[in-house]
């Protein structure tokens, strides 16, 4: 990569500024001979680390200027003249508009700085139940805007959120699958995770009485059955979502009038089915596949 010049970024920096892009006050407003404008900044999209300009009027009289998550103090400025004041963009920047603080004042610029980041996902948590949190690390993470899981369910409010970690609650609706992290900043971007995250499911171990008898209940044992949303049972073609008690190593549910023989399924929140390994029979239901003397 080309770095330019001091002369000629300056060049290009105020023939952007005439031109209007990087414009971040309103030029009718009236000012005084000793009053402090700020006429524009940029460039926008310059990376963290790197250094953007301000320019105006009186601004020697600025003491500081405050980015979204930092404050450069004019004492960190690289230049400092009425005209111009230039700074290195700290990393832990995000996008916002920037604040201009002077002893008469506060000067808000009208318009978003926004830089282009470089977000990098180092590790992802490898496995997690739904309602658990799950850490995410990595560089430039506080710009991540939203976090997708498989089957499509985004979420866009954290439990907390760094430069270099992010803490993500894992949906209820969320199923195994690689995770994807939309990004802010000039140039966005989705990024999938390089590995799938395991989304924990519930699990059949036992079912009784087995023979049962219909519309009376029937316990199912195994792990992590307060997962499940529902009981799925041959014959009946919606899940029973009603409990007599629900704990996450045992289920009592009212079996259903029309259920038939066969295998029974819990269904997950995120709509997965996990099937029971034996076959749910029931009192005095005929016997098939025997030979009568």
């Amino acid at each position: 990569m080309k770095i330019l010049s001091n002369t000629r970024f300056l060049t290009v920096l105020y023939l952007v500024m005439f031109l209007g892009i990087l414009a971040a006050c309103n030029d009718d407003d009236a000012v005084s001979s000793d009053e402090v404008q700020l006429l524009s900044f940029g460039p926008s999209g310059v990376l963290p680390g790197g250094e953007i300009s301000f320019i105006g009027n009186n601004l020697n009289k600025v003491t500081s200027i405050e980015l979204t998550g930092s404050t450069v103090p004019s004492s960190a400025f690289t230049k400092h003249t009425p005209e111009l004041i230039t700074l290195v963009v700290p990393k832990e920047t995000g996008e916002g508009k920037v604040t201009l603080k002077t002893a008469g004042g506060d000067i808000v610029s009208k318009t978003v700085l926004s830089f282009e980041v470089p977000v990098k996902i180092t590790t992802v948590t490898a496995e997690a139940r739904p309602g658990e949190n799950i850490t995410i690390t990595g560089d430039y993470l506080n710009w991540v805007k939203a976090v997708r899981f498989a089957r499509d369910t985004t979420i866009i409010k954290f439990v907390s959120q760094t430069i270099n970690k992010l803490v993500v609650t894992v949906p209820l609706g969320a199923q195994t699958g690689p995770v994807v992290f939309s990004t802010g900043g000039t140039e966005p971007l989705d990024i999938e995770s390089e590995k799938e995250l395991v989304i924990t499911l519930p699990s059949v171990s036992s079912i009784a009485p087995n023979p049962a008898e219909r519309e009376k209940n029937l316990t199912i044992k195994g792990t992590n059955l307060d997962l499940v949303m529902g009981i799925l049972f041959k014959g009946v073609t919606a899940p029973v979502k009603e409990f007599v008690s629900k704990t996450s190593a045992e289920l009592v549910v009212k079996i259903p009038k029309a259920a038939t023989k066969g295998k029974i399924a819990v269904v997950a929140y995120s709509g997965v089915n996990v099937a029971s390994s034996d076959s749910l029979k029931f009192v005095n239901d005929p016997v098939t596949g025997t030979t009568t003397k």
